[in-house]
């Protein structure tokens, strides 16, 4: 079974995340809907839990199997990471040659260390002491080692599951959502904005927060066998404008929770929005089903993955233009305490005109690297997996369909 219009959903959250990250000071930039999207990263921790019980629940019955779905994950998210990893490199490398930058290549954010704490996937569970090369990535490192949790509950509570008897895995995981909640509500100094610190934490708040979204769903979607309707489905009309409702409370909790602590309840925000947005009842879904956002969804992981970098293109173009024209093309802005230097070429429409051709590049190089490197990188992994052992009945190797598949996402 596809969830259409979760994709739609997820390549809108994409996007506003990529928004978020450029820092050009024109009409957007103060808008408070786009200063708290870095809250959607949480949409896709939930999200994800939300898909990968679907896809797997049951299905990771022994130690094989478990390992099977973590090949399959790990292909799922590594090879882009990587690859835009490595392409930082030729950057800092140009950085050295050409020089005139406040700080020297390969240092700060670009330490060579944290280079292979990264392609490891190790940077979100706090050995790094700052953010470090793809930013964004951090979450992708939280969301694989939250994929070896789920793999491990639901070995310990195999026997139980086997049974159709999922009490067991259903406490586990509240209580590790709980846990997460927890480590994340009494360490993070930034509230729900923690990643390389705490963003393994953060992430099994939201990631089993999803599975047990996805347990409600299971409970209340229509009965097949029988034709009726399971307790707890609204009535289609309702749905319709619970849809409408859910929409306005997004925009408005992500404007009004951006960096205080009403954004730690992000996770059962966006857990109501995944719940609502199953049925695929109302007007809404009816939108995000169409071509355009459906396709948005299929490259959203790549979105999520390459806007970082090509905000290290632009940025470093635009100091490279600014010595040649001997005029700034940055300012300085300070909001809430935070100085930030901000691209600035003297008028804010044609700041939101970069910002339109910011988001249509990110678009059409996510929809090139998600043909040429996500598809390789999934198929290269399911054929080493077909190598590595026989197929198994309870885990098959072929991929997972699309709809299936979680995406991420952060600040």
């Amino acid at each position: 079974m596809r969830f259409q219009v979760l994709d739609g959903w997820r390549g809108v959250c994409a996007l506003s995340v990529a928004l978020f990250h450029l820092n050009a000071l024109g009409h957007f930039h103060d808008v408070g809907f786009v200063r708290g999207s870095y809250l959607f990263v949480d949409f896709f921790f939930v999200l994800s839990g939300f898909v990968i019980t679907h896809a797997y629940l049951g299905r990771i019955g022994d130690a094989p199997s478990a390992g099977g779905f973590l090949v399959r994950r790990f292909g799922r998210v590594w090879p882009l990471h990587a690859m835009v990893l490595l392409a930082f490199v030729p950057l800092e490398v140009l950085k050295a040659l050409v020089g005139g930058s406040s700080e020297p290549a390969f240092s700060g954010q670009f330490e060579p260390s944290a280079f292979f704490t990264n392609m490891a996937l190790l940077h979100a569970l706090g050995v790094e002491k700052s953010w470090t090369w793809n930013i964004p990535s951090w979450s992708i490192s939280a969301e694989f080692f939250a994929y070896v949790t789920f793999a491990a509950v639901c070995l310990a509570t195999r026997r139980a599951t086997a049974r159709g008897q999922t009490a067991a895995l259903t406490a586990v995981s509240a209580l590790l959502a709980v846990v997460g909640a927890a480590v994340v509500i009494g360490f993070s100094d930034q509230y729900i904005d923690t990643s390389y610190d705490y963003g393994y934490f953060r992430c099994l708040y939201g990631f089993f927060t999803g599975h047990l979204v996805y347990r409600l769903h299971a409970a209340s979607r229509i009965t097949a066998s029988s034709g009726g309707v399971a307790p707890g489905r609204p009535a289609a009309g309702l749905l319709a404008g619970m849809e409408i409702l859910c929409l306005v409370a997004v925009i408005a909790f992500v404007a009004a929770s951006a960096g205080n602590a009403l954004s730690l309840a992000a996770p059962l925000v966006f857990a109501l929005v995944v719940w609502v947005f199953t049925f695929e009842a109302g007007p809404l879904s009816r939108l995000l089903a169409t071509t355009p956002f459906q396709r948005l969804g299929t490259w959203s992981y790549s979105v999520y993955m390459v806007h970082a970098l090509v905000l290290a293109v632009l940025q470093k173009g635009a100091s490279v233009m600014q010595g040649m024209l001997g005029r700034p093309l940055f300012t300085e802005r300070t909001v809430d305490g935070t100085t930030d230097r901000l691209l600035f070429f003297g008028d804010l429409w044609a700041m939101d005109l970069l910002a339109v051709v910011y988001l249509l590049v990110v678009t059409v190089l996510s929809a090139i690297t998600y043909r040429f490197i996500e598809l390789p990188g999934q198929a290269f992994f399911n054929r080493l997996l077909v190598r590595m052992r026989k197929p198994s009945a309870s885990m098959p190797v072929q991929a997972v369909p699309s709809a299936a598949e979680p995406e991420v996402k952060t600040a």
